[in-house]
């Protein structure tokens, strides 16, 4: 496998994919990744420039973010490339499943319909969906890998970009799969820690909770924090399951969607009766887990890595601020300036490493899931 990566901050969308199409140009890329903010989303010109600058077609497949990352840092404002040439050695396929918002399982269901043959799945969603839903149908019914995540618009919480070969797409599931020969390794981390006690889910109706150990669920949350939630809080809950040993479900609340004094939103549904403890991120605790997944990717030696692709969470980048810069950095520290993208997400996909290899695949979010993609 080869790979190459690319950054630009043109403003005009078709240049700007001319310019990404131009740097992977030698490669000859078999799939693109490609990943840009919300400002590219009007049209397909990105994808139309970025195809021109390559001067031929191949497979692409990426979304919007809350801003991008590539090798030379993260931005607010561009677009990052990364193409992939393993030399026939990987075959790989696009398929997209429609209307996510009101058939979150149909869609992913259909996006991942050739799941039996792949080694590994790249897929991304639009965020107007339960992802409890999605990841019903990731956790039970798809036994390969799946990494990936929910594209993001710069928290203006009203539409996102998915990007599949020329196509501009929204309401819409698009996963990659990659048959044959291709080495990775996944790494999730998520260092939250829970906080006060354990409440009772009383009601819930999809991704909102109404009422938590007989309290409205905002009340819940203040009570057990100490204060009210603000919009710079990472406040998220998390489920507690004696049944899953070292499996960590938390889902973030949004405070932007459906924000009520009682009720509270979040990114995917948990039903009644489950079991929850209110969490809430460290920044000094984000960084330290970033740089301790890297130094671990690096002692495992598992890979001679060629490329890397990372999914945030955007509740991630809004705590660091101007110390995002870190989770690019950890890496580069131990594998040198690797071809490299990703972005800020709306909620990530993939699997926990246990000690049997890799769990099943997970909704999560506040956390940092890294793929690498060896030769």
């Amino acid at each position: 496998m080869r790979a190459l990566s690319a950054a630009t901050q043109i403003a005009d969308a078709y240049r700007a994919g001319v310019y990404l199409g131009e740097q992977l140009k030698p490669l000859m890329p078999e799939v693109v990744f490609l990943f840009t903010t919300i400002d590219y989303a009007d049209s397909a010109d990105i994808l139309e420039g970025l195809h021109d600058g390559l001067e031929k077609d191949c497979i692409v497949i990426g979304n919007s973010g809350d801003g991008f990352y590539e090798t030379e840092g993260a931005n607010d404002f561009g677009a990052s490339a990364l193409g992939l040439n393993s030399d026939g050695a990987t075959q790989w396929q696009l398929h997209i499943g429609k209307n996510v918002s009101a058939d979150p399982i149909l869609a992913t269901r259909t996006a991942l319909q050739h799941h039996q043959h792949a080694s590994l799945f790249f897929m991304v969603s639009d965020f107007h969906t339960d992802a409890s839903l999605v990841e019903s149908v990731l956790e039970h019914e798809i036994h390969v890998p799946v990494i990936g995540g929910f594209a993001a618009d710069d928290q203006q919480w009203h539409k996102c970009a998915l990007y599949a070969n020329h196509e501009v797409l929204s309401d819409c599931v698009v996963a990659l799969s990659a048959t044959g020969a291709i080495d990775f390794a996944i790494y999730v981390e998520n260092s939250i820690t829970p906080m006060g006690n354990v409440g009772i889910i009383d009601q819930a109706e999809g991704n909102r909770i109404d009422s938590i150990n007989g309290l409205p669920a905002m009340r819940f949350i203040e009570q057990e924090t100490g204060k009210p939630i603000l919009r710079s809080d990472a406040t998220s809950l998390m489920i507690i399951n004696e049944h899953e040993q070292g499996i960590k479900r938390v889902r973030s609340i949004v405070q932007e969607i459906g924000h009520s004094e009682n009720t509270l939103h979040l990114y995917g549904g948990i039903a009644a009766g489950q079991k929850v403890q209110v969490c809430l991120a460290q920044p000094e605790l984000i960084i330290e887990e970033t740089y301790q997944l890297a130094a671990l990717a690096a002692a495992e030696n598992n890979i001679n890595p060629v490329a890397a692709i990372i999914v945030s969470c955007a509740g991630r980048k809004k705590i660091l601020g101007t110390r995002l810069h870190h989770e690019i950095t950890a890496l580069t520290q131990h594998f040198g300036k690797l071809p490299l993208v990703g972005f800020p997400s709306l909620g990530e996909i993939g699997p926990l490493r246990t000690t049997h290899g890799y769990s099943a695949n997970l909704f999560h979010n506040m956390t940092y899931v890294l793929l690498l993609i060896g030769s």
